[in-house]
């Protein structure tokens, strides 16, 4: 696991990148596979942002898909208006 505030740099990252993806639709499903393609990261690290996500409450994983890799994730309300807080940050 990544500690501190470098973690925090990169979840946020993670997080615009699925905000981005949802397009403000907490109901719409994201393929991890579509992130993945962004981030460029192996299973293990996605799995371990994306579950410290969910435990944030700012996403829910929905179904899973193959060993170590998630299908489909949704972003939560609060995830949503994580996003746009960071959006607007920049």
């Amino acid at each position: 696991m990544i500690i501190g505030n470098e973690f925090s740099k990169r979840y946020q990252w993670v997080l615009k990148v699925i905000g981005a993806l949802s397009q403000d639709d907490t109901s719409k499903p994201i393929p991890v596979k579509k992130i993945n393609a962004t981030l460029k990261w192996d299973r293990t690290e996605i799995k371990h942002v994306l579950e410290y996500l969910q435990e944030l409450e700012l996403i829910n994983i929905e179904t899973i898909g193959g060993p170590l890799l998630y299908g489909h994730i949704t972003i939560t309300e609060s995830g949503a208006e994580k996003y746009k807080n960071l959006i607007d940050q920049e």
